[in-house]
């Protein structure tokens, strides 16, 4: 099937009927392929508009060709014009773990293509998602065009905000940015890591839970983390024993493992009095996990992490520019303010300024390392007002906030990293409303310290193993 091509921005092909495995593999032929690299667009879609049915094995057939093409292109792959039920499908083929776009219609997507830059500032995009960290990339991306985006937080909001369709140029709905796609399916609550589990837990919960992304969750200053296990049936020995391994690993960065909502009933008392040995806390509920005395003592406190630190690598520190790069673009972008560096040393992290917060976020795989950022509150506010609708002083939304940001370099650095053939996932990242936290944190550690000052306002980068 020839591919469209839409202002010389975005190819894409629209299939008719149904989508699934006996037809999906003539899709997109080398032929086609050959007619996209000619194309020079940015984006290369799957229109579903004239789609009646699609099933998971047609989608990801289609998938198979996509990616060639943007691995080999550099391109943004994805679908588009879906409808609420095929939206929702996608999250349950996949579990959550979508590497591509989805927009909702053609004109969205051209719209985040740079089809039609805004040519006054006050041209405004609605925005929302459920999903905090994708309104901010889409805010973002948004912005960069050089649109308003009107960020809100709730579906009560947008529904009202979207009875006022004049106001906007576009409204932008059930769609989902896939670069920085997290395969974890985990969530952040201040200083806790919350994981979801179902089912029957047996020895595959091993195979399941990536612990190499925990251990990384440790190394940027999580010290609490809670399973709920709110839709788990029950668990066996295996799995036990693999919690119990867990806490004891845990327990060296002075970290604390709960396990909520596990019905008791239908759990032997064994298990439970072995996890409980191992220093794992049962909870009834979230509510009785968030109130505890020891949690609540936890809640506000940087790790100081007791294992062995890594050393700062010459790979590592050779990818350096690319880091500072993707972080620094994004600043001046939010801010409208040039960035001035000042020094780059090797050292133990020193802080500059007062009022200090701090977020960070870690990576592995090609490469190890963790990214912290630090500013004044100021400067927070300003950098974050994109990503919260409006200038906040609340200390909780500038943290949630400055946390997106984090992990919006970090995924701006991820993509970067790929086109070099540098492969890494990345954590989920953590906030610092104390300075003090955060030092002790990387008490002990010797990074690559770049101070920038933006105007008046001091930044620090600072990349540690």
């Amino acid at each position: 099937m020839r591919p469209t091509i839409k202002k010389q921005k975005i190819a894409y092909f629209s299939p008719q009927g149904f989508l699934d495995g006996n037809n999906a593999s003539q899709l997109i032929t080398m032929q086609d392929m050959q007619a996209v690299r000619v194309s020079n667009v940015s984006m290369v879609l799957v229109s579903l508009k004239k789609v009646v049915f699609f099933n998971k094995n047609g989608i990801s057939i289609v998938l198979d060709a996509l990616e060639k093409i943007q691995k080999e292109l550099k391109v943004t792959i994805g679908f588009c014009d879906y409808t609420r039920k095929q939206y929702e499908a996608f999250f349950k083929f996949f579990e959550g773990d979508i590497g591509f776009s989805l927009f909702k219609t053609l004109d969205v997507a051209m719209l985040f293509a740079g089809v039609n830059e805004a040519q006054e500032g006050d041209e405004s995009v609605l925005i929302y998602n459920e999903d905090p960290t994708q309104r901010s990339m889409q805010a973002i991306e948004v912005f960069d065009k050089g649109y308003n985006p009107v960020v809100v937080q709730t579906l009560d909001d947008f529904t009202v905000r979207a009875e006022d369709k004049e106001k906007f140029v576009a409204i932008v709905e059930r769609t989902y940015l896939g670069l920085m796609s997290n395969r974890i399916a985990a969530k952040t609550r201040g200083n806790c890591v919350i994981y979801y589990l179902k089912g029957f837990l047996d020895g595959s919960v091993t195979e399941q839970f990536d612990v190499i992304y925990h251990q990384n969750c440790l190394k940027v200053g999580f010290q609490l983390f809670m399973f709920d296990a709110t839709r788990v049936s029950s668990l066996n020995i295996h799995a036990a024993n693999f919690f119990s391994r867990l806490s004891t690993a845990g327990a060296e960065y002075g970290a604390l493992i709960a396990i909520v909502g596990l019905d008791m009933e239908k759990t032997p008392k064994r298990f439970v009095e072995e996890l409980e040995d191992a220093g794992i806390m049962f909870f009834e509920n979230e509510t009785d996990f968030f109130t505890d005395e020891v949690v609540q003592s936890m809640s506000g406190g940087g790790a100081a992490v007791k294992k062995e630190r890594h050393k700062l690598t010459k790979p590592m520190v050779a990818r350096l520019p690319v880091l500072v790069s993707a972080t620094m673009d994004t600043l001046q972008m939010m801010t409208g303010m040039m960035a001035l560096k000042e020094d780059m040393n090797i050292q133990p992290f020193k802080h500059k300024g007062k009022e200090l917060m701090a977020s960070s976020i870690a990576f592995f795989g090609d490469i190890e390392g963790m990214i912290t950022l630090v500013m004044p509150r100021e400067l927070v506010r300003k950098s974050c007002a994109l990503l919260v609708g409006e200038e906040s002083d609340d200390t909780v939304v500038l943290a949630d906030a400055l946390s997106e940001l984090v992990n919006i370099v970090a995924g701006k650095s991820k993509t970067q990293l790929q086109e070099q053939g540098v492969n890494i996932d990345i954590t989920l990242p953590r906030s610092y409303t104390s300075i003090d936290d955060l030092e002790r944190t990387l008490e002990g550690v010797q990074g690559v310290q770049v101070n920038f000052s933006f105007e008046e306002y001091p930044f620090t980068f600072y990349l540690s193993p």
